[in-house]
């Protein structure tokens, strides 16, 4: 293996194993033995710089009892040069050989990254710079790790641990403190550690300005379109906001530690409270008026932090509701989980916080009102379980499940470059679901052939206008190029039901679901489907690339949809702009009518791919973000296997592809009755290929397609899962 692709896959390690790293500390170890053996070295040790002293958090070679402990002596030595000239040291001599990289966070030194070796070796620049590299992703971590720990230490000894079961949604667990949001507020917790109190108290008296310059901007328009009396009850919103003793209580309690969401919430709510509790005429009227400055001011602070939340804000997101676009924008180094008190597994922000790497547990009733900003949180995305304020034990064994799933990531690693194929030769496809362009990067680390499916609508829902064709077309272009020759398959904008797209302006409809949206909507927006496929096209130049049409309900959308590609085509070829003439276009089956249609569809499309999510729930009528409906969403029910047998069957006659890109396509025990059911592609989270390929080749395909033959035979759920548990269970 080239020293790039070794490198590669080492970076994937270490990036995967900072997910958990940001839950416990123990985690650490696993990536400082990942870093020796990268560099093959005697030894790799990491140090925390906090108030000017360093700390020993991880190492692979020095008994575990010393961290903690003091600094050898040569890794001071190597700290003052580093932190003298903030960039990479080195102390060899004819025997052995030291490189320090500092870990530089916000300007600042947070910690030291050492390797030691028993002979001398200067790294190569190349190696240097990639140290450099993985010491700037450490830098951040280290703070998250240290701020976690201290909220450990507080709840270790707080009675009271309390466990919800909701729905499993994303895989995999987080630790930490709980972040709430109420009311259009972000609740976080209570500030540890360093905290910059002329900072916070800026940033709310800067969210104070606002709201007061926004009420006068109302105030003179009101005055102008209406009268004076009318545009003074703005005023008197404005005098409120400068009230000294209000501006006094709030100060107060940021010097106290407070953040300015919570200052500002907690002492707009005491002036409610206080106010509401005269039961003179009028002062109802003024709670009122207070409420509404609340609302505008955490308004205000939530947009002074558009980038997304502050380190110190690390945690775990407890909400009442998420949508797609709040999802997506946040940071998986910061959001350590998601919980919601509504939604379910395969609702679109449960999809993305999957594609995230986030864990997730959602439908968890009583949760949002338990919870008091900085509580602490095991969100377990495997179980569908939240506990509060976990006890030592517990904690203690969800540490232990994060050093295991540590080891068996390295274990997936040794998979992750052999085929997908079952032991009898059968090949089957593994893609990634994606909806970030960043992800690509890593997608030949983890073992996938292509992106089976990017959702394009992701480009569209953080923005209040739409992106034109010249935009898309950078944007697709830099894919491409950062694929590297890997297909990307993209799904042409899905736009509507739980995915609004605010710059459309759509109408508001009684049933969206139903209504005008995916590829009818686009068809009804023929400006916007137009710029897309021009976009598209032009960036095919630069890789392979597949076009996917969503939602298809018959041959009427496809002969739209080609005609308009038709037409691109030959106007791009008359104005000399290269794109690959031999583009293909899929075909989405999600509804019942496409799986009827199906030996048809697949005549005329290239490859046709099942949207299982959406599949079962137009199959089934189950509302997929309904928590009170998801005992009935189920694939594995006859109704379900019989249109997905039906669809494969028809790509086998038409000898086109056939995939499935829906949530069931990563699941261990359901990929065995795909497989035998006749699908040949699966695309999935990209985390989640490595286990799903050594899923594939453990496997008979004849095995699987005999299975698959009895399990269409069965009449209910439980008879399937009968026979699925049988073959599971099979030598």
């Amino acid at each position: 293996m080239s020293p790039q692709s070794q490198a590669a896959r080492t970076l994937s390690l270490i990036m995967e194993a900072l997910k958990v790293s940001s839950h416990a500390s123990s985690s650490l170890t696993q990536i400082v033995k990942v870093i020796r053996g990268h560099f093959k070295v005697e030894l790799c040790s990491l140090y925390e710089l906090n108030q000017e002293q360093l700390k020993l958090v991880a190492t692979d070679a020095v008994d575990f009892g010393a961290v903690g402990h003091v600094l050898p002596a040569t890794h001071l030595k190597l700290l003052e040069l580093a932190t003298r000239k903030m960039e990479t040291a080195f102390l060899e001599d004819r025997r052995s050989s030291c490189i320090a990289v500092p870990l530089i966070h916000r300007e600042e030194i947070s910690g030291l990254l050492v390797l030691q070796s028993a002979r001398p070796q200067p790294l190569k620049p190349e190696e240097a710079r990639f140290l450099e590299f993985i010491a700037l992703q450490l830098a951040g971590t280290l703070p998250a790790i240290a701020a976690l720990e201290r909220a450990k230490r507080q709840v270790r000894g707080k009675p009271g641990q309390v466990v919800f079961e909701g729905i499993a949604a994303s895989p995999g667990f987080g630790i930490g403190p709980a972040l709430l949001l109420r009311g259009g507020g972000l609740a976080t917790p209570v500030a540890q550690g360093s905290y910059d109190v002329a900072h916070e108290w800026e940033l709310l008296q800067s969210a104070l300005e606002q709201a007061s310059q926004d009420l006068l901007g109302l105030e003179r328009r009101v005055e102008k379109e209406s009268s004076k009396r009318e545009s003074d009850i703005f005023g008197s919103h404005r005098m409120m906001l400068s009230d000294p003793d209000f501006l006094l209580r709030m100060e107060t309690e940021v010097k106290n530690g407070k953040s300015p969401l919570q200052s500002a919430g907690d002492v707009f709510s005491e002036f409610i409270r206080a106010i509401r509790s005269n039961p003179s005429p009028g002062f109802e009227e003024k709670a009122v008026d207070l409420e509404e400055l609340r609302e505008r001011t955490l308004g205000n602070l939530l947009k002074i932090g558009v980038q997304g939340l502050r380190e110190d804000w690390s945690g775990i997101l407890v909400a009442k509701s998420l949508g797609p676009s709040d999802t997506s924008r946040l940071d998986p180094q910061k959001i350590l989980g998601i919980v919601t008190t509504t939604g379910g597994p395969t609702s679109h922000a449960a999809i993305l916080a999957r594609s995230l790497g986030v864990p997730a547990v959602m439908g968890v009733p009583g949760i949002a009102e338990s919870a008091t900003p900085g509580d602490l949180l095991i969100v377990d995305g495997d179980k569908g379980r939240v506990i509060l304020n976990p006890d030592p034990a517990t904690l203690d064994e969800y540490e232990a499940l994060e050093e295991r799933r540590i080891e068996s990531m390295v274990e997936f690693d040794a998979v992750a470059f052999q085929p997908a194929a079952t032991r009898d030769g059968r090949r089957i496809g593994l893609e990634a679901n994606l909806g970030f362009a960043a992800d690509l990067k890593t997608l030949r680390n983890l073992g996938a052939e292509g992106v089976g499916l990017f959702r394009t609508e992701f480009l569209f829902l953080k923005r209040s206008t739409l992106p034109d064709e010249e935009e898309q077309f950078n944007l697709y272009r830099q894919m491409m190029e950062d694929a590297a020759g890997l297909p990307i398959t993209f799904r042409i904008l899905d736009a509507g039901g739980d995915k609004p797209i605010a710059a459309l302006h759509a109408i508001q409809e009684e049933n969206p679901f139903l209504g005008n949206r995916s590829i009818r909507l686009l068809l009804s927006r023929p400006d916007i489907l137009g710029a897309q496929l021009r976009a598209l096209l032009r960036a095919s130049h630069f890789g392979p690339m597949r076009l996917l049409i969503p939602m298809v309900s018959g041959m009427e959308e496809i002969r739209e949809v080609q005609k308009m590609l038709g037409a691109i085509q030959q106007d791009l070829s008359e104005q000399g702009i290269r794109f690959d003439p031999r583009i293909e276009l899929g075909v989405m089956i999600e509804i019942p009518s496409a799986v009827h249609l199906s030996p048809l569809l697949a005549r005329h499309a290239d490859f046709l791919s099942i949207g299982t999510n959406d599949l079962i729930q137009f199959t089934l009528a189950v509302d997929r973000n309904n928590e009170h409906v998801a005992s009935y969403f189920e694939i594995l029910h006859p109704g379900v296997l019989a249109s997905i047998a039906r669809v494969a069957e028809a790509g086998a006659k038409a000898q086109k592809p056939v995939a499935v890109c829906g949530e069931a396509a990563s699941d261990p025990a359901i990929i065995p009755l795909l497989v035998g059911l006749g699908i040949t592609h699966l695309s999935m989270t990209p985390a989640f290929i490595p286990a799903a390929k050594r899923v594939i080749r453990a496997l008979s395909h004849r095995k699987a397609a005999e299975m698959a033959k009895q399990a269409l035979l069965a009449t209910t759920i439980q008879e399937v899962k009968a026979v699925l548990e049988e073959f599971q269970n099979s030598p």
